[in-house]
């Protein structure tokens, strides 16, 4: 007989503003502990009298140390009364070596509202159409919004939405120091949605360590210009997407595979699935940096773009993205690395650069879209289809950019690659061993470690790069 606990913290008491780093738990925060088999009646929070629900647990002050210990519990949720404080986050943490198995039921496992200051650490979310989910509202006014971290949490079986998502719909403030580290999430059917997503008015973020896989749209999703955070035209002079984008990140260290459409009824049209689902998108955000990380066996390796039309707003554009160090292999639906509007009335992806990347055996190496002054160099491209293919939905005119000094090996269509691009050998064993690169200054400086090359093998049948 499953056994589940009820859990909110909707009556903890809200404290101060400012912001800790990344909510890492203090060894001098009040400790309150919750169990299945403790009670809300005679319990003290402590490890030998528990609370049975977290209702409990929110007695405790703001800036506690939340320790749920292993059982399976019911939804949790979290608002501004939970907030900690810059010198004390709220950490809500599964019990060292126990498992906290949170069932969203047909909701959301965990869910976090208008809260700073606010930690939540290896806990495991079950089911559901949000595994776990942060949303900014207006309601919370020019209060800072900052400090929140997921943590070694693992989310799996969503049927619906999202994975892991933060929603910044505040466009007063932005969601600041923004950390989602470590988590897994996989096995999430999400429709025309994504596995983690960022996506508002938010600024200065890290997404780093993270293991996304084996689901049916886009791993990671950095989104702009969706009206999450727009302006109310009567109350602002400004323009009304100025604070509704993704900005000022970071995204590193993360491995991504298996993220395919396949199979998803949100893209079968005409009898076929359309196989467009990226392992890492940048859809209207800005001033991003992605490195070092792997990703393999995608539709789309990593892509950067806005799918908005700059006709209706002149901020529907994308700049100020370097990704460089990523190891990118084995993507068939189209490209490992692509960049630009999908069609000439999409927004440009402009004054980006690509650099110091392995792109291994894709379908298409690099796919160019409505874009403009970008820089695309110190690439190595091996084996794969085509070197470089340009979109035949856009104008060429609109597809101008500095394609120079990659290295290139063993590419099918030959033609596909001019001399001005870089430099090309016939054998891949000129230019690189396994993922590492044999050609100085060309290809990744990152190489996937022993943990994530395990992955890699279970996917290729145990060939070893």
């Amino acid at each position: 007989m499953i056994l589940i606990i009820f859990l909110s913290l909707s009556a903890c008491g809200y404290s101060s503003d400012k912001q800790p780093e990344s909510g890492t738990a203090r060894t001098d925060q009040k400790e309150v502990h919750v169990a299945v088999n403790g009670s809300d009646t005679s319990g003290k929070g402590t490890p030998d009298a528990p609370f049975a629900t977290a209702s409990a647990a929110a007695k405790a002050e703001p800036g506690s140390l939340i320790i749920i210990h292993g059982g399976e519990y019911a939804p949790l949720e979290f608002g501004p009364e939970c907030s900690g404080n810059e010198d004390s986050p709220t950490t809500i943490i599964a019990a060292k070596g126990e498992k906290v198995i949170v069932y969203a039921g047909d909701g959301t496992g965990i869910r976090l509202s208008d809260a700073s200051y606010i930690s939540v650490n290896g806990l495991e979310t079950e089911g559901g159409k949000y595994g776990i989910d942060y949303r900014s509202t207006r309601k919370s006014g020019k209060r800072p919004l900052q400090g929140i971290s997921i943590i070694n949490c693992t989310v799996h079986g969503v049927r619906g939405v999202h994975g892991i998502c933060v929603y910044a719909g505040n466009d007063l403030v932005p969601v600041t120091d923004l950390t989602v580290k470590g988590c897994e999430i996989y096995d999430c059917e999400c429709g025309d949605s994504e596995s983690l997503v960022l996506n508002g008015n938010i600024e200065d973020f890290l997404i780093e360590e993270n293991s996304v896989h084996d689901n049916n749209n886009i791993g990671i999703d950095m989104i702009g210009f969706e009206g999450t955070a727009k302006h109310i035209a009567e109350e602002s002079n400004q323009n009304m997407y100025d604070s509704d984008f993704v900005r000022k990140g970071i995204c590193r260290g993360n491995i991504v595979y298996n993220i395919s459409t396949e199979g998803n009824p949100a893209y079968y049209e005409d009898g076929e699935y359309d196989p467009c689902a990226d392992g890492i998108y940048v859809d209207g955000g800005q001033d991003i940096e992605i490195c070092s990380n792997f990703i393999f066996n995608c539709d789309i390796g990593l892509e950067v773009a806005t799918e908005h039309n700059p006709d209706d707003n002149e901020l529907f554009r994308v700049s100020g993205i370097r990704v460089h160090d990523n190891v990118i292999t084995d993507c068939s639906g189209w490209a490992g690395m692509c960049f630009g509007g999908y069609d000439e009335n999409r927004g440009f992806t402009e004054e980006c650069t690509f650099d110091h990347n392995t792109l291994e055996n894709n379908d298409v190496q690099i796919g160019i879209q409505k874009s403009k002054n970008n820089h695309i160099y110190s690439n190595l491209i091996i084996g794969g289809k085509t070197g470089v293919e340009f979109s035949e939905e856009c104008k060429k005119s609109d597809m101008v950019n500095e394609i120079r000094n990659n290295v290139c090996a063993e590419l099918e269509d030959a033609g596909s690659w001019k001399e001005e691009y870089g430099k090309v050998f016939t054998d891949r064993a000129q230019a690189a061993k396994g993922f590492r690169s044999l050609i100085r200054g060309a290809g990744s400086r990152f190489i996937p470690d022993e943990n994530m090359m395990e992955k890699y093998k279970e996917k290729t049948n145990g060939i070893n790069k």
